[in-house]
């Protein structure tokens, strides 16, 4: 193995290379991003070789060997899945020339489709809503019908939307969530083309212009366009974060979405976007198997022969969810919605019309939920060092500096630059990691009943009150952090065997609790809910000199 990382000192100008050429014309080219990707997979690729022969025992049933073999597998399947999307962002597509050349056809027609453009909503406030259905009377197309499709039947609403001509419809019994508001209205409306819009979502006026065009295509059935946040969410908002770097979906809805779109793989995620009335009919309308409607939908469509497209252009906004007890909420939907969607009739495993390409490609969500499973057993993993002597795998510190550092600062490198300076180091594995003990509850749910669970919308809070702890989703994460502590100096006052200070993985366990203890002190102090105000905005291109900054303020402040 020593040939293939020849010292420490290859390792930091080969990363210092790749510095300069990211940071030059020449890299931001397809050619050179893709050779710099295929480098940053081999790189993944021998680590996992050598933790494979280096630093695995042999398999027996001991809790030790199975410890071990069970952290590889799940690391495994976290390090392949990042190289799939090195490869994903390579080449995302443009399809703005596209969209303006349809603009024209469509501006100088006499005999433009109508569109019908519903908003589904359960609990949002009118002051909310108000903004939504404003922003679509607003749009600048001739045929336009809004309706308000409200699960929540409450009067108010409908006295708003008759006051100002909009239709409105609410149901008796509120099935299948918002796939079964959308299919009731489907019944009661009949333009060919549906625009949807989430209920803290806003419109430009040129969206119909942008979009409608794109489905003349005969083979594409649904044009999703970007979900752009005019406000941080709870992330960035708890660590003072805003103007350091961008929310946790911006990288998948600037970069991996328009990488996906290169192979007709970009999928709907609920709002903002445009379809065929005809092509849910052919496939009974939106797919009521999965909370995550959107996404098995759009592979629903793949099914029956129809593309997806993704125009990668603001043309609406929303809000981002900046309380942190809802935001974690909403990525347990997410994970549950998604993983049901590895068991539905039309899904992953039961289908028999996706291609092998479509079911790769909707395998990626599902792998991602899964790789919280690998990030719980990283933070765990120090823990069980210093109580039980276990560590996750062989290996020493020199080991450390010539193989596992030069592989973590290459791949977190370039993640940043191929997701365009969108997903900054620490942050997106605090992102996950404050939310660890319920998004495993979650997979493990869905894994046992993929279909007895209970949701209700995210409720995107305007206004909050200041500095509320939520106890519940702290406790676990300060919990695992003084056990770990605690663990460290039962070992010096020789409370426990101390004989693991000799062993030859110290150096390297003593690391990783550094890293593991400051990840979770910043998921903790994310756990402080700060006021939340109507004012605040968001970037949306990070920069890893002001999260430092920022950081390490919150840290201390």
């Amino acid at each position: 193995m020593l040939e293939l990382y020849p010292g420490v000192l290859a390792n930091l100008l080969m990363l210092v290379g790749l510095l300069l050429l990211a940071s030059s014309d020449i890299g931001k080219s397809k050619a050179s991003k893709l050779v710099i990707a295929c480098l940053f997979a081999f790189v993944n690729v021998k680590y996992l070789q050598w933790r494979l022969d280096e630093t695995l025992p042999a398999y027996e049933l001991s809790f030790q060997s199975m410890w071990m073999w069970f952290f590889f597998v799940t690391e495994a399947l976290a390090a392949i899945a990042l190289n799939w999307h090195f490869f994903i962002m390579v080449a995302p597509t443009n399809r703005s020339p596209e969209a303006d050349q349809w603009e024209k056809i469509l501006k100088s027609s006499d005999n433009l489709d109508a569109v019908d453009v519903m908003i589904p909503t359960v609990n949002e406030p009118l002051a909310m809503l108000e903004k939504t259905i404003q922003g679509a009377l607003n749009l600048d197309y001739p045929k336009v019908n809004v309706w308000v499709l409200d699960d929540g039947n409450r009067e108010f609403l409908k006295d708003y939307c008759n006051g100002i001509g909009v239709n409105y419809i609410a149901r008796e019994e509120n099935i299948h969530y918002k796939a079964g508001n959308l299919n009731n209205a489907l019944t009661l409306t009949q333009a060919p083309i549906i625009c949807v819009v989430d209920a803290d979502f806003v419109l430009e006026p040129n969206f119909l212009w942008r979009t409608v065009g794109l489905l003349n295509d005969a083979g594409i059935g649904l044009v999703q366009t970007p979900q752009v946040f005019s406000n941080p969410d709870a992330i960035q908002h708890n660590l003072g974060g805003s103007h350091a770097w961008p929310e946790s979906q911006c990288a998948f809805s600037d970069v991996i979405q328009s990488g996906r779109d290169r192979w007709d793989n970009a999928f709907c995620y609920g709002t903002s976007f445009v379809v065929k009335r005809e092509c849910l009919d052919a496939i009974g309308g939106f797919a009521k198997d999965s909370v995550t409607e959107d996404l098995l939908t759009s592979y629903v469509l793949h099914g029956a022969g129809y593309k997806t497209r993704f125009l990668n252009e603001p043309l609406s906004k929303g809000n981002a969810t900046q309380d942190i007890a809802e935001y974690i909420r909403q990525r347990g939907r997410w994970c549950i919605g998604t993983i049901q969607c590895l068991f539905a009739d039309r899904g992953l495993l039961r289908s028999r019309s996706l291609s092998l390409v479509d079911r790769l490609f909707l395998l990626d969500p599902i792998v991602y939920h899964f790789g919280t499973i690998w990030t719980l057993l990283l933070l765990v993993s120090p823990m069980m060092y210093w109580w039980f002597g276990i560590a996750p795998f062989h290996s020493d510190f020199g080991h450390l500096l010539i193989v596992l550092a030069p592989r973590m600062l290459l791949v977190t490198f370039g993640f940043y630059w191929l997701s365009q300076k969108k997903t900054i180091p620490i942050v997106s594995e605090v992102g996950r990691v404050v939310g660890v003990f319920h998004l495993t509850s979650s997979i493990i749910k869905a894994l046992l009943n993929p279909y007895k669970q209970t949701f209700r919308s995210t409720i995107k809070h305007t206004e909050g009150a200041d500095n509320i702890i939520y106890w519940q989703i702290l406790l676990p994460l300060l919990g695992l952090a003084l056990l770990t502590v605690l663990g460290v100096i039962a070992r010096y006052l020789n409370l426990l065997d101390n004989d693991i200070l000799w062993r030859t993985d110290f150096g390297l366990m003593v690391t990783l609790t550094i890293y593991v203890l400051w990840l979770l002190y910043l998921s903790c102090l994310v756990c402080v809910q700060r006021k939340i105000t109507s004012s605040d905005d968001a970037v949306y291109v990070g920069s890893v000199r002001k999260t430092a900054k920022t950081l390490i303020k919150r840290m201390f402040a």
